[in-house]
Formats: structure tokens, sequence, C-alpha cells
């Protein structure tokens, strides 16, 4: 039996995981973490623990140090970007001879952590990324306004670490512009892909709920062995709504696939190894251009799966050196997948046993 350890579970990324696995299992013992003892993740896991918040590093760190010292993981799967470094930097300095964790230089990490670092990087090594500025700066408005000559508006003001969509704010003119320049921590990009005006329409109040349309991100999961290999590559395009996805469709585009591969074999270069998910738009005159990078699985992961792309599968039995994952039946049964929401009871007594012991384990749970 081996062992897989996935933090962050409650996170949409470990439900991916889980889903993907799901019927497929009996070879592993799946132990999570997580902040919150009320998230479902916690109690599809065969246990679990839980940590303090990624917020509260040193803890979070002891935490994840101590769980992995005494479980000893065969694999260890990071749910969320706040993870990827920090279990990075935990292998560098407390277990630096494992081959469990499933990332690789926590520097890299680092830079896919950050936009406006992202697209140095990229700039640096001539790869096509959405030009980015920080804001906060002493230059942050001159440097946004010379985006706004170059693109024009809308441009797009969005944490320089974030997910989901979150904290993102559309900026439309000068005024805004000098306020969101003003805001700490945010990166400055233009708002690609959409030609048409980009509105929110007051004329009878506020909108209760209001998004910018995504119907065309393009993005794309390589998976990158633990000696640099290349094991599998696919592009797809993924409708969102809210900041996830709830679409996602096939695409076998030559171009897409060469800027993809591009920005792989830097990322290897740069120490990486593990799931990389690069974002892009689409520009009119400018081609693909990637808008961000990140280190692990994804919103998408358990869809590709139906697209004969079964990554989950593929990097554990690589990293675990054996197949101890089946094959899906499920595999390659479509080109367009559609997501959607699940339900999952959570037992009281499971919050309250993880609440105020720590831990919970699904042998001792249904045997009380």
């Amino acid at each position: 039996m081996k062992k897989l350890l996935i933090t962050s579970v409650g996170s949409l990324v470990g439900q991916n995981v889980l889903d993907t696995l799901e019927g497929r299992r009996e070879n592993l013992r799946i132990i999570g973490t997580n902040s919150v003892a009320e998230a479902a993740g916690n109690f599809r896991c065969d246990s679990s623990f839980l940590v303090a918040s990624a917020a509260e590093r040193q803890r979070f760190v002891a935490d994840l140090v101590r769980i992995i010292s005494d479980e000893k993981p065969d694999v260890i799967v990071p749910g969320r970007d706040a993870d990827i470094e920090i279990l990075a930097r935990i292998r560098e300095t407390d277990f630096p001879e494992s081959t469990a964790f499933l990332c690789g230089s926590p520097e890299f990490a680092a830079i896919m952590d950050d936009k406006v670092r992202s697209y140095t990087f990229a700039e640096a090594y001539q790869l096509p990324f959405a030009r980015s500025c920080e804001t906060g700066q002493a230059d942050s408005l001159a440097e946004a306004q010379k985006l706004v000559a170059e693109y024009g508006y809308p441009l797009i003001a969005k944490p320089k670490a974030g997910n989901g969509s979150r904290g993102i704010w559309v900026v439309t003119n000068e005024a805004q512009l000098e306020r969101s320049s003003a805001l700490i921590g945010y990166a400055m990009q233009p708002l690609l892909g959409h030609d048409e005006p980009i509105e929110m329409q007051t004329e009878y109040g506020i909108p209760f709920v209001w998004e910018v349309p995504e119907n065309a991100l393009y993005a794309a999961q390589v998976l990158i062995g633990k000696n640099g290999e290349i094991l599998g590559k696919i592009a797809f395009v993924s409708r969102m709504v809210m900041g996830k996805c709830e679409q996602i469709t096939h695409v076998e585009d030559p171009k897409l696939m060469q800027v993809v591969m591009r920005f792989a074999e830097q990322a290897i270069a740069a120490g990486w190894i593990g799931p990389l998910n690069l974002q892009f738009k689409k520009d009119s005159t400018r081609g693909f251009q990637a808008i961000e990078m990140n280190g692990r699985f994804s919103g998408g992961t358990s869809a590709r799966l139906y697209l004969g792309y079964d990554e989950v599968q593929l990097l554990l039995n690589h990293w675990i050196g054996e197949n101890i994952i089946p094959a899906s039946a499920l595999e390659g049964i479509s080109r367009t997948v559609t997501k959607s929401l699940c339900d999952f009871p959570i037992r009281p007594k499971d919050v309250a046993t993880l609440s105020t012991t720590g831990q919970w384990s699904r042998s001792e749970s249904t045997s009380s």
C-alpha cells in the first residue's frame, strides 16, 4: 500500500485529484491536510490532519514537517499555489534526499507564484507573456499608462499571487488607473482577447452578480518527470464562470503547442519537475500570450481525464515507480467536457473529531 499526501485537500485542486482517482485507489492510502475542518475533501481521504493556515507560515511549515516525518508518504501533491513554494523549501531544508515531493526548485516556484516575476522570467527568455507591471511602486502609474498607450483600455489589475479570479479589477479609465496603480501587491496587465467594450450595466441598479465573460481561456498542462523529461502534454480551451472552469475542449493547435513547449523547456532548465499549468489569451495581433504559470494540477484536471489525458495516473505512477493506479475506463471518451457541482454529505461527528483532535481516520469513523 502506497501513501499519497495531498496538502490543502479541501481546495478545488484537491477535489480534482480525488475525483480523478475515484474508483481506482485500492492500492493507495490517501492522506489529506487542511486548515478548515468542515471541508468535504478531508473526509474523502483515508485520514486527514488539521493544520495551521498558510498565512501562519511558521506553524504551517511545522505542521507539514511533522506529518511528513510521521506518515512518510510516497508522493506529496500540493493542493494550492501557496503550498508549492513552501513544500519545495521543506524538501530542500528538511528532506533533501526525498523524491516524494511533486514539485521542483523553490526559486522557480516563487517565480510562478508572482505574475510580475513570471513576466520578467518570460521576457528574459523571449517567451510571449502579457506585459505586466507591479502596482504600488513609485513608477507604477507611468508604467500602467504605457500599457494603455500600447494596448488601450481595459487593463486588468490582479493580485501578483492569487488564483480563481479573486480580487481582480477591470480598469476602464484614467481615474480607475490612478487608484489601481496605487494598490499594494498587484500586477497590471492588458486584458487580452476582449475586443468588445466591457461595461457593467447599471441602468436599473448595481447587478447582484456580474463578471467579464471568459469563454476562451487557452491553457496547457505539461507533465515533467523526476529527471526533467516530458511525460505528457495537452492544450485546451476553457469556459470560465466566476473564476472556475465549467467546460473544456481539447485543442490541437501547433502554434500554441510550440509556445507551450518553449515555456516547458525553460521551466525544466530552471529546475522544475511535476505538473506545469500554463494559461494564455489569444490576441488578434500578438497571437498566444501567457498570463500566468502554475506548478500544480488544476481545476480542470478531472475533466481532462475524459479528453484522454490521465495526468494524475501518469505522474503518480511515474513518481512511485510502479503501476499503482490502473487505467480508467472513462479515459478519452470525449473532446468537450462540462463540469458541474456534486454533493458530499459531512457527518457532524467527523468534523468534531477533526476539530478537537486535529486528525481524522476513515477506519475509526466507520467502526464507531
